[in-house]
């Protein structure tokens, strides 16, 4: 499929079925649109006191969550938005302010008032998810302080284990993905990088993993992850990736049909950043 068929057809299912906030990124990443015009429309989903809420779709409330701020700094990493952005400024302020002692942050009981998805409800705390994902992003972003990032190394310390990295469930590889993909000295990085690549040829075996899952983990041919892995399995799997493409135009979603827009949008990121589009 030609590259600008494909990219049609994304602009035109987001029209009918995204929300603003991916029609944005389509407009800034493949449209030439300003990024001053991604983040104002990014900026109505940040909350007085630098959080978000409402980018993260099973989570209803209106008060500022960890995971729809992961969602931001995730947008913002992908736009290479400058660290001294106001809209970024205010979210690493929020981080650092509500980050517990122990490393994490949590949901405020306001959180548990609306309409949240059942595996959200009782998750427990403090959790490298998402304490170890905002990290990562931190640093992606060149963000964060010394004494925030002490604090999830030591939360990583007490809560990390290897053998999450045997378990088949997605979300146990999760934090170790984002801690580590990023450059930085941690002795333990490259131990959990490789885990994580074994972890993505075991699910490729087992045909167990869509295209989204398994490029969520690899993200850009420039990761270490990207690089210890086969070359001919990432063909394969972009293959599989571009063929997932629907007729409206959107890719599948495994899970409820509003993370279809936001689904669509990374898979259209994952298939340009390898020379796919």
């Amino acid at each position: 499929m030609k590259a600008t068929t494909t990219v049609e057809q994304v602009k035109h299912f987001l029209a009918a079925h995204g929300r603003d906030i991916e029609q944005a990124q389509l407009a800034y990443h493949f449209e030439g649109a300003p990024l001053d015009e991604l983040l104002r429309v990014l900026e109505t989903y940040q909350n007085a006191d630098g959080g978000f809420a409402g980018l993260e779709p099973d989570i209803a409330a209106p008060e500022s969550n960890p995971f729809a701020t992961e969602l931001a700094l995730a947008i913002c990493a992908q736009a290479h938005a400058p660290q001294d952005t106001p809209l970024l400024q205010r979210a690493v302020a929020h981080l650092e302010r509500t980050q517990d002692e122990d490393g994490g942050w949590r949901f405020t009981p306001a959180i548990y008032e609306h309409e949240l998805a059942p595996w959200f409800q009782g998750w427990e705390w403090p959790n490298l998810n998402p304490s170890c994902t905002l990290s990562g992003l931190l640093r992606e972003l060149g963000l964060g302080s010394a004494a925030l990032q002490a604090k999830v190394e030591q939360l990583f310390a007490r809560l990390a284990n290897v053998k999450d990295l045997l378990s088949d469930e997605f979300y146990a590889v999760r934090p170790y993905v984002y801690y580590f993909l990023p450059e930085w000295a941690h002795p333990q990085r490259d131990l959990y990088l490789s885990g994580v690549v074994w972890w993505l040829i075991r699910q490729q075996a087992n045909d167990s993993l869509d295209g989204n899952h398994f490029f969520q983990y690899v993200r850009s041919p420039e990761t270490q992850v990207a690089r210890m892995l086969p070359a001919a399995l990432i063909e394969e799997r972009l293959d599989r990736l571009a063929a997932e493409q629907m007729e409206d135009g959107g890719w599948p979603s495994p899970y409820a049909d509003h993370w279809r827009g936001p689904i669509t949008m990374q898979n259209l990121l994952f298939l340009r950043a390898f020379g796919r589009l």
